[in-house]
């Protein structure tokens, strides 16, 4: 079972359909992706304690197995985000639970604890960065954004330990850090820059955990 939260963002009201549809499915991604992730290296650590070897060099292999939905490995599909959706289990999938759309108005989120904080930390970092009018991010400083992120987030950073701890390297966790961790989470920056969404409060603790 998971701990599950609630996340606000605020953002701007008054913005065009298909900006919205854009944002929420790109928001979505993010979310999904995130808890692969999450799920992927606990589920080598679970899996390991079977094996004397280390599981991630099989699964790196053939294929993040410890994660599947119907078959299929996280690796065949996480590059799309409607077959990537479809490996998030039906209690931890994201709700759309109140929206105010005001300007400022705010979107607020259901769904698990630990994406929710990543979300809220990368979004709030970025938001901080922006107020600098003369901020011009080009690839290196967003580069260095993201390790950033992966050094100083406790979900990441954690996840990632696990896994240096069953023997696998940088290099071999840079696969998967690219696909379910960095290139959702820049799909968000398009939304910032059009003022879509700002910044996003701390997820709030929800009572009880979601089966």
């Amino acid at each position: 079972m998971a701990q599950a939260g609630q996340l606000r963002i605020h953002g701007q009201g008054e913005v065009e359909v298909d900006l919205i549809v854009a944002y929420l499915n790109d928001f979505r991604f993010a979310y999904n992706a995130l808890c692969v992730f999450e799920e992927t290296i606990d589920g080598w650590a679970r899996t390991s304690k079977r094996y004397p070897f280390p599981l991630f060099e099989l699964e790196m292999a053939y294929g993040w197995r410890s994660y599947q939905r119907g078959g299929r490995a996280v690796r065949d599909v996480a590059g799309t985000p409607e077959e990537l959706a479809l490996l998030v289990p039906k209690s931890q999938q994201l709700v759309l639970s109140g929206v105010v759309l005001q300007s400022p108005g705010f979107w607020e989120f259901f769904g698990k604890l630990n994406p929710l904080e990543v979300l809220r930390q990368y979004l709030n970092d970025r938001h901080e960065r922006r107020k600098d009018r003369e901020y011009r991010e080009g690839a290196e400083q967003r580069r260095l954004r993201l390790e950033n992120l992966k050094l100083e987030n406790e979900v990441i950073r954690g996840r990632i330990e696990i896994a240096k701890n069953l023997g696998a390297s940088e290099r071999d966790l840079e696969p998967l850090l690219n696909q379910l961790i960095y290139r959702p989470l820049t799909s968000l920056d398009r939304h910032q820059d059009l003022g879509t969404i700002n910044s996003a409060e701390a997820p709030r603790r929800i009572d009880g955990q979601r089966d």
